[in-house]
């Protein structure tokens, strides 16, 4: 185009331009103006504009795997109007505003393109998470998403709530339903449930990406949908460069989309660049389009199904087995986050947050951790990423420190209470993310797979059953809680009452703490990480009696 003579004028982002991506540097030999911008966050905008007429814009980067191998869905648009209003959004950039320092250009938002109304919405200037979450609470029949990156707590909270909604109404208004209602549920349903003549099931369902599962760790809005057992698959694209690695060159579900109520002639579109985070909606230039209308809507339908399809449902997939309750176990549990040390967040309280959760793997088979939770009775605590394996018999330990800042070299290491994790909590130590905070006066923690069922539990909701503080002054300690160990007798046994009595646990009873206590804790801090409990552990290496509570039943 440049070498016929049309005028091109180009945005982008000041770091590729930094790293000389081939774009940018082909550009910059020819002399086509120029502008990046955005250094501390992204310009993650993928527009073009034609003749201030046609607007193409969609969900991929211009890139080889953009439109080679990732899954990405793109938008032309015939239309001066929605011409004007990206040209415009160009503009601000092209002149040197990026982010905040955009202003909110009213030229309307809306347009009607044919059969399809068009709602334009730019970030971060303008409210486009907010556009998500009331078209999700606005959905009266279905919700389906398929999302690259996902870490917005008001999203996966208004996925979680209309998933509750319409599985209400499916269970009220099912004739075909296979459960029993409680009383309460039959009450309910006759108060606040109004069934359609013809029943049709209504849902909440969608397909992550492997890869940014893996990359954002715990902070995932995934952990939280899985806890309330909303349907989600993750991609089945292997289209990467490397076979069987997902995070290799491509392969990516990189889409960004949600349909809503596809089926009805009030369906609608959210797709564009905008990824459902806070760097997006806060930092980040982005797009978001609202695509009004049956047609348009079915088309993405139809892509949605495909990538259902071809998705894998989230399991224990690497280890081929299925796992059953008691497998894996609650065995210590440290909830009290005092090691004696100053908090310099909080003045000259002596409070931090040094806390951890042991695990035990009671088989005789490594198990796979990814994408189960640790969750309280209403909210998620610790999501395990793809990749997540407890090996037979092993513990497997879950620590945070709070107050240590992270270092590449060092990672949560030196001036912390516990050595030798294996998961950590935010080890960036940003104040964004998740810590593992346990309840000191209500603990209930239930360890779930990613289809929602519950493995093991520790706690009853009430003040732990024993550990934390005790003492004064500088002989004061903190112990941490730790599941018992039952004997086993001649006809075999599972070693472990429920989670939920306190008769299943003990306070550490050593006179100082572990090997996995740091040197200088020891003498306050008496715990066991990733250790054997001070009471003695029974697991089938030791004690050849042991069976699981199937085996013992039969």
């Amino acid at each position: 185009a440049h070498d016929r003579g049309v005028r091109l004028r180009f945005v982008g982002d000041a770091r590729h331009q930094e790293s000389n991506y081939g774009g940018y540097a082909e550009m910059d030999q020819l002399n086509i103006p120029m502008l990046v911008g955005n250094l501390y966050s992204i310009m993650h905008n993928k527009f073009f504009v034609f003749d201030s007429r046609y607007v193409l814009t969609g969900t991929g980067n211009i890139t080889s795997t953009g439109f080679r191998k990732n899954d990405n869905n793109w938008v032309l648009m015939d239309s001066p109007q929605v011409a004007t209003e990206f040209t415009a959004e160009f503009e601000q950039m092209f002149g040197g505003k990026f982010g905040y320092a955009k202003e909110v250009i009213d030229n309307g938002n809306v347009y009607q393109l044919g059969d399809t109304q068009v709602e334009v919405y730019f970030s971060p200037q303008e409210d486009t998470v907010g556009q998500l979450v009331q078209a999700v609470r606005d959905a009266t029949q279905s919700v389906h998403f398929f999302i690259f990156a996902f870490t917005k707590d008001e999203v996966g909270a208004a996925l979680i709530e209309k998933h509750l909604e319409f599985e209400q109404y499916n269970r009220c208004c099912d004739p075909n339903f296979d459960g029993e209602l409680s009383a309460d549920e039959d009450q309910l349903c006759a108060l606040q449930v109004t069934c359609d003549d013809v029943f049709v099931r209504r849902e909440v369902r969608g397909v992550l990406d492997r890869s940014q599962l893996h990359g954002n760790g715990p902070y995932h809005e995934a952990y939280r949908l899985l806890m309330w057992q909303v349907p989600m698959r993750l991609d089945g694209n292997d289209n990467s460069y490397l076979p069987g690695d997902y995070q290799a060159g491509g392969g990516r579900q990189h889409s960004k989309t949600m349909v809503i109520d596809g089926a009805t002639a009030h369906a609608s579109v959210l797709t564009g660049s905008f990824n459902w985070s806070s760097s997006a909606t806060v930092s980040n230039d982005e797009t978001l389009l609202v695509l009004r209308g049956e047609r348009m809507a079915g088309r993405y339908e139809e892509f949605f199904e495909r990538l259902w399809v071809r998705g894998k449902t989230p399991g224990n997939d690497f280890i081929g087995r299925d796992v059953e309750i008691g497998d894996i176990v609650f065995n210590e549990v440290h909830w009290d986050g005092w090691n004696g040390e100053l908090d310099p967040s909080q003045g000259d309280d002596p409070v931090n947050n040094d806390e951890f959760i042991e695990l035990l793997n009671t088989t005789d088979h490594p198990v796979d951790l990814s994408l189960w939770q640790i969750t309280t009775a209403d909210d998620f605590v610790v999501g395990f990423f793809p990749g997540t394996i407890i090996g037979p018999y092993e513990r497997f330990l879950v620590l945070d420190h709070n107050l240590i800042p992270y270092d590449d070299l060092n990672p949560q290491d030196g001036g912390t209470a516990f050595l030798e994790p294996d998961f950590v909590m935010n080890m960036a130590n940003d104040a964004r993310f998740l810590r593992l905070n346990l309840r000191n006066l209500a603990l209930r923690l239930e360890l779930r797979d990613p289809a929602g069922n519950v493995i093991d539990v520790a706690g009853d909701g009430g003040p732990p059953f024993f550990g934390g503080r005790s003492g004064s002054g500088d002989a004061m300690v903190n112990r941490s809680m730790e599941r018992r160990h039952v004997p086993c007798g001649d006809d075999g046994c599972y070693p472990f009452l429920p989670g939920d009595s306190a008769e299943a646990w003990q306070a550490c009873q050593l006179a100082e703490g572990g090997d996995n206590v740091a040197e200088a804790f020891r003498s306050r801090v008496i715990a066991t990480p990733g250790q054997t409990n001070s009471g003695g552990e029974l697991i089938p290496e030791e004690d050849p009696s042991f069976r699981s509570p199937q085996a013992a039943d039969e």
